[in-house]
């Protein structure tokens, strides 16, 4: 029986059950329930009218719980000791009723504004006290203990049995919820001193369903002031406020942050418990909104730096659970502070901020500070200057620090935060004019030109006083400007792969060769070119066909420049050194037979570079200066161009199979990010034929090692397939990577950032609910006997099917294999290329979209 068949099954028992008992309503149908009685009174007419404007649903509008009421003479907020909120829930056109104290925590802070070189802070003045005793005495003090005996935290107001009505439903259509705390007496709130004139911040952790019955989780936030009364009144004046990032920016990497059991999940919220007010006791760490979230995402590079100055960045969480955030790695250059903060986003007016109001709470978090770092001295020593003297630099005033770090200025961080390898990418764009295929000569023929979009697109001469030689001799070499930007032709040229869906194959089949410099074409007078790419002729393993991709790839080399400079232009670095800057690429498609059929779009490069800012470049914070190929391909054009099907590679599977890994883009993709979904680590360089616990990342049990390649090494005797085992014995327990090759173990480095399952976060279209690949992903090459190395036809190397290859890079568990061979009629190893164009998986009989199994139903 399959799985679908069990599923149907299950279900038609469980309604026969039902109806079998019939509800306790003697087998009729279920009485309809009475509806609750609608809003009443002037409040509840204006509250169903604002329910009707689909702007106001509390699921989107972070504010219209409270202003509504606000701005109808209810007051959101009143304050006459323990303050009484008032707040409606908006949802499907409807007021919510219904909501219980358990759907509700609140949180109350005021704003303290900077001053004298400090930044603007909230205060909460809701507080509980964490004591490191009995589970929770562990720690990061030295022998694992605690750092403090206890600390205080900001926490949302406690809902004590003892309080009745403590949450009550008007029949308006609104609801009143009363304080437990006193927040006007200090001895309630840890000393904080009501001040009804500041800025003050009400808040909600919420809980409700929606129409559809989907549980919706926000945080509706309002800024207030209070008047003589005690009586809310709102802020509008965007400057009396502190809004420096949206939960927006941090959902374009994180899709929906979702912290402390998921109904956190807003940083607005965020900021009224970790303010200065927050310590962890087990850590000693400070959990002030901008200091921790800044070492989270810098967790690797001071890791990186724990010798000189740096730290392994550690929290202790609920239930005294370890979150040790050393392997946390920005996926970008952590200068781009604009991806998380920027005034140009009406929602967050404070956003540029961090252009202009240096601290040592927002600073000393991606710098290493501790001593033995390179700041540490060098503050030492201004410290020492200062009177009277400060000996740890770490206590110098925020005030002093402007008077190197101001805005403009030589050490400004809008200036120090500069990325030259991105930035000056918009000052160099490709663009093809037209792409044409000559059958007769067996060339593809490319009009194009680079211009400079920022110089009102002025093109560049790319033959450059660096490049040397003329005509037939003219070289560019690779540290010359432009010497390394070329286009590939991707196309396809397995003879008899499937021709209806557009699959490039050459790249890995001898097709490699098909590429030209840009600087080789010929300039017509105006810095436009024309190029020929050499189409390499057919063969009885390679057949030219089908609609074939112009891709660019490179990056141009530029002086580096000094990055701490006050003014434009910045000077070269002494002594000289060159910089890769990343290029607009482009492609272009050309039919090389039949009519135009060009790849379909699955993934978009806008969607990487929400979270990688430039593909290739900067990396895992700051601790990879050039992530891979140093940003030269950079666009996932240029991925499919040399990751297709074909490209195997030595790299062995960790699951204990004697299969090498495929680095096709979309297994290898799939697999770096999906580790969380694994069961066994995705690794590039892994020379060991035997199962890794992903966890501990150890040989379960003894393993063998894997020849590096068989393609230039002769295979023994009688030798079937690679991988192979040279004979050598790896004892179980060995980690990985230690059996002598260089492993990068994904699954150690890379988690992806989002809480629950977007295919659409990379995916365009919603391209990933149908798999249409009709190449099956190589794993393994038969031995030729004659040679004893790797055979080189296409057709005879083994693969993984289609749909199963894209699968099993995330469901990689052997039972998971086992289904997609037994029920899906996939291959895993066992089947050939050319088998695998015959082969006809039945995955969509379970898994089509709109199936109770579908990918769209599992994907969530």
């Amino acid at each position: 029986m399959t799985r679908a068949t069990k599923m149907w099954g299950a279900m038609v028992l469980a309604a026969a059950v039902l109806v079998g008992c019939g509800g306790g309503n003697d087998g009729g149908s279920l009485p309809t329930p009475t509806p609750p009685p609608p809003p009443a009174g002037a409040i509840g007419e204006k509250l169903n009218a604002a329910a009707a404007i689909p702007a106001n649903d509390t699921s989107t509008n972070s504010s219209s719980a409270f202003a509504v009421l606000q701005s109808n003479g209810v007051p959101a907020v009143t304050v006459a000791g323990a303050p009484v909120v008032n707040f409606a829930v908006f949802s499907d056109g409807r007021v919510v009723q219904g909501l219980t104290l358990a759907d509700v925590s609140f949180a109350i802070a005021k704003l303290l504004p900077g001053s004298n070189g400090n930044v603007d802070q909230w205060q909460s003045y809701v507080y509980r006290t964490e004591t490191t005793t009995g589970a929770n005495n562990v720690g990061s003090a030295p022998g694992g203990g605690p750092v403090l005996a206890s600390a205080k935290q900001a926490t949302t107001d406690p809902k004590p049995a003892t309080i009745a009505n403590q949450l009550v439903y008007n029949a308006e259509g609104y609801y009143t919820y009363r304080f437990s705390t006193n927040i006007t007496d200090p001895a309630q709130t840890n000393g904080v001193v009501f001040e009804p004139n500041r800025t003050h911040r009400i808040a909600i952790q919420l809980s409700y369903r929606n129409a559809a019955g989907a549980t919706v989780r926000v945080n509706p936030y309002f800024d207030v002031t209070f008047d003589a009364n005690g009586r809310s009144v709102a802020v509008t004046n965007p400057n009396q406020t502190r809004l420096v990032s949206d939960v927006a920016l941090c959902n374009n990497c994180h899709d929906r942050l979702a912290l402390h059991g998921g109904g956190r999940v807003d940083v607005q919220y965020c900021v009224l418990c970790h303010n200065p007010g927050t310590t962890d006791a087990n850590s000693g760490n400070v959990l002030t909104m901008m200091t921790m979230t800044h070492k989270i995402h810098a967790g690797r590079l001071l890791a990186s730096q724990v010798d000189a100055g740096g730290e392994n960045y550690v929290i202790w969480g609920f239930n005294a659970t370890k979150h040790d955030y050393s392997e946390v790695g920005f996926p970008q250059d952590l200068r781009n502070c604009t991806v998380c903060h920027t005034a140009a986003d009406p929602k967050t007016p404070q956003g540029d901020y961090w252009k202009s109001r240096a601290s040592k709470e927002a600073c000393l978090t991606c710098h290493a500070n501790l001593p033995g770092s390179s700041w540490y001295a060098s503050h030492t020593e201004i410290g020492a200057t200062l009177r009277p003297p400060v000996t740890d630099p770490r206590q110098i005033p925020n005030e002093l620090c402007l008077a190197c770090h101001a805005q403009g200025q030589t050490y400004g961080p809008d200036r120090v935060h500069w990325n030259q390898n991105e930035e000056n990418a918009a000052k160099y764009k490709v663009t093809i004019e037209s792409a044409t295929y000559d059958a007769a000569a067996r060339k593809v023929t490319v009009k194009y030109y680079l211009a400079d979009p920022t110089a009102n697109n002025a093109r560049y001469n790319l033959v450059t006083p660096d490049c040397t030689g003329s005509g037939a001799t003219l070289t560019c070499g690779p540290t010359s400007k432009f010497g390394g930007l070329r286009f590939y032709l991707a196309y396809q040229n397995m003879v008899g792969q499937p021709a209806g869906v557009t699959e490039f194959t050459a790249y890995n089949n001898g097709g490699s060769g098909a590429n030209a410099y840009l600087y080789k074409g010929t300039n017509d007078g105006t810095n436009t070119y024309t190029v020929d790419i050499p189409v390499p002729a057919d063969s009885p393993t390679a057949l030219a066909q089908g609609t074939a991709r112009v891709v660019g790839v490179g990056n141009v080399k530029e002086p580096q420049l000094v990055t701490a400079w006050p003014t434009d232009p910045r000077p070269p670095v002494v002594p000289p050194a060159l910089v890769n800057v990343v290029v607009q690429h482009t492609n272009a498609d050309v039919a090389l037979s039949g009519p135009l059929n060009p790849r379909r779009q699955i993934v978009s490069n806008d969607k990487c570079n929400v979270c990688h800012g430039a593909l290739g470049t900067t990396s895992g914070s700051n601790t990879l200066a050039n992530a891979f190929h140093d940003g030269a391909r950079n666009t996932v054009e240029a991925c499919a161009l040399c990751h297709d099907q074909n490209r195997y590679s030595s790299t062995v599977m960790t699951n204990g199979r004697a299969l090498s890994e495929n680095y096709s883009f979309k297994r290898m993709i799939h697999g770096i990010h999906g580790n969380s979904k694994r069961q066994y680590p995705f690794t590039h360089g892994n020379n060991v034929i035997g199962a890794f616990d992903k966890n501990t990342f150890k040989l379960t049990l003894d393993g063998l090692i894997a020849a590096s390649t068989s393609s230039t090494v002769s295979a023994p005797a009688g030798t079937l397939f690679q991988p192979f085992s040279t004979g050598v014995v790896v004892p179980a327990g060995t980690l990985l990577g230690a059996s002598g090759s260089a492993v990068e173990n994904y699954a150690a480095e890379v988690a992806y950032p989002a809480v629950g399952l977007n295919c659409n976060g990379c995916h365009v279209n919603n391209s990933w609910q149908t798999d249409r690949g009709p190449i099956g992903s190589v794993v393994a090459k038969p031995i030729d006997q004659g040679t004893r190395k790797a055979g080189t036809n296409p057709l005879d190397w083994l693969v993984i099917t289609p749909k199963a290859a894209t699968c099993s890079s995330c469901h990689d568990s052997a039972t998971a294999i086992n289904h997609m061979v037994g029920v899906g009629g996939s291959a895993f190893g066992t089947a050939t290329q050319a088998q695998s164009f015959q082969t006809l998986e039945s995955c969509v009989d379970c898994h089509a979209v709109g199936r109770p199994l579908g990918v769209d139903v599992v994907h969530k």
